[in-house]
């Protein structure tokens, strides 16, 4: 099986500590490659199930993550909140589940209004390949070139003059991640044809 990870941001690129990352959900792997980029405090907000696994799921609870699923948003706030004070950077899958075709799903509110309540940015990150590795509903993995980019913070401090803030925001992350992924799709098909 052949696995090429490449993973990159700008080495100008220097993160505000905390932030708020946001990355695109498209297989069972996303969560791992979150490793890659440079922050190293990180609270991760997730759904249920994974705190349901012995051993690993008390460790999550142990280090602070988020259950998206089962808290509802007031609670969310506050947790991420908590997390923000020990200095821990947030990490969010804004869609909330992986995708089922490879495009980009509804973005939910929450790490949006928590980067307006907070003043902290959003830090978008850029992941493809991992569903050709491993699609949602599959088992076996496939060979595949993953990549991830690390993006330019976007600070909701740009759209203080409008009226939803938090929804001007949310667009505004989702149509950059859009841009990224469809230029880091291209990057591959151009690797894939001077390979072949």
């Amino acid at each position: 099986m052949s696995l090429f990870v490449d993973i990159k941001w700008p080495e100008q690129l220097r993160l505000d500590s905390p932030c708020i990352i946001v990355a695109n959900h498209a297989s069972f792997f996303d969560p791992y490659l979150v490793s890659f980029q440079p922050q190293r405090n990180i609270c991760m907000a997730v759904r249920n199930w994974p705190f349901k696994i012995p051993i690993y799921g008390f460790y999550m609870k142990l280090a602070g993550y988020i259950n998206v699923e089962t808290d509802d948003l007031d609670a969310i706030l506050e947790q991420a909140k908590k997390a923000v004070e020990q200095k821990a950077t947030l990490m969010f899958f804004p869609e909330g589940t992986r995708s089922k075709d490879g495009n980009l799903n509804r973005f939910h509110s929450g790490p949006f209004l928590l980067s307006v309540q907070t003043g902290l940015p959003i830090v978008p990150l850029c992941i493809t390949g991992t569903r050709k590795m491993l699609p949602r509903g599959h088992m076996l993995i496939h060979p595949a070139k993953v990549r991830g980019r690390l993006l330019a913070p976007i600070h909701p401090q740009q759209f203080q003059n409008t009226q939803n803030i938090h929804i001007d925001l949310r667009r505004a992350v989702k149509k950059t991640m859009v841009a990224c992924i469809q230029e880091m799709h291209r990057e591959t098909d151009i690797d894939f044809h001077q390979i072949n």
